[in-house]
């Protein structure tokens, strides 16, 4: 398994390329200009880079044969798709059963985000927190929602039914009817984080394809894969840590290896495992975070302050190291292409 900061499992990259062919559209070229083998996607194993997923999901926003993509990727989803996980929480006792183990082991499928799970009021909520500072396209939002919908739906063999769903993007230009007749119930944009709402007894109901054993034993398998990918993803950990200090003007190796409870050195061998340093790991998440508020329109000063730096001086020289501009000329360039 390669270190990759943030990354996804490559049998989604598989779905979505079915997905694609069903549309007729062929999937190698844009796979492969976005430095994606398709024929090692098969193996759960090799995981999607972030950067890389992103571009692909970017050329697929283009192709007007593609639209609503997010929501049709669900007729290819499978348990299988999500490796040892998917099948060890079909084989679970009940919904509430296959829901832990899913909230538990969410990396297995992404490290972009986590899910959060809030039972209230007889509702159970499971939302989508992004880790990733980077940016994706609206489809992903949809693809989230429409994929465990229908993991859930699959579980429960169609018993399944949603009370609302919030996704964070804005409404399409074709509106809300296909959303609303895919998910059958309320759908709700422009939401803070994407969100599936149910009704809280459905956790109760039991699968008729539990099997303990089974379960047991691809949990197991589970847990060795998540452990195997938090060793590879070590330098996404020491990121999130960062994204979290940088504001507080806390950037030192000593404070992120305390919060990460492990020592400095530790620090520095795990990342050198993964093939980067601690000064690559800050000056990336410096970078991204930076291009993401100057896109917002956020004052340099104040980005200077949220990426740590002392002063607006020591930012904008670093920022043009970076990328070979002033962040002033960096904001100028982005409005010059929104107008185009």
């Amino acid at each position: 398994m390669s270190a990759q900061q943030y990354s996804t499992i490559g049998p989604i990259g598989v779905v979505m390329a079915q997905t694609l062919e069903s549309l007729g559209i062929e999937p190698g070229p844009l796979f492969a200009s976005a430095g994606i083998k398709l024929d090692t996607l098969t193996d759960p194993n090799t995981r999607m880079p972030s950067g890389a997923f992103r571009d692909v999901l970017l050329q697929i926003e283009q192709c007007p044969e593609a639209a609503g993509f997010g929501l049709k990727i669900a007729r290819f989803i499978h348990p299988t798709t999500f490796y040892s996980l998917g099948v060890a929480a079909y084989c679970s006792d009940t919904l509430g059963d296959y829901v832990a183990r899913m909230v538990r082991y969410y990396a297995v499928v992404t490290t972009n985000d986590r899910i959060d799970m809030e039972v209230a009021d007889d509702l159970c909520c499971l939302r989508w927190v992004h880790y990733n500072p980077l940016r994706f396209p609206a489809l992903r939002e949809d693809g989230i929602a429409a994929v465990f919908f229908t993991i859930l739906r699959y579980a429960l063999h169609e018993g399944f039914s949603l009370e609302r769903v919030d996704l964070a993007r804005s409404m399409p230009s074709g509106g809300a009817d296909l959303y609303q007749n895919f998910f059958g119930c309320p759908v709700y944009f422009d939401a803070a984080a994407t969100a599936l709402t149910f009704s809280e007894a459905l956790l109760a109901q039991p699968l008729v394809s539990a099997d303990p054993a089974l379960a047991a034993a691809y949990e197991q398998l589970t847990e060795q894969y998540v452990a195997q990918l938090e060793k590879a993803d070590f330098p996404a950990r020491v990121r999130n840590e960062l994204i979290r200090l940088l504001p507080t003007g806390v950037s030192g190796k000593e404070q992120v290896a305390r919060e990460l409870c492990v020592s400095t050195r530790t620090l520095y061998n795990r990342l050198e495992e993964a093939g980067t340093t601690y000064r690559e790991v800050l000056d990336d998440t410096r970078k991204i975070l930076s291009e993401q508020y100057l896109s917002k329109g956020l004052p340099v000063n104040e980005i200077a302050y949220l990426t740590g730096f002392s002063d607006t001086a020591n930012f904008s020289r670093a920022f043009k190291k970076w990328t070979g501009s002033a962040p002033v000329n960096y904001r100028e360039a982005l409005s010059g292409k929104r107008q185009q």
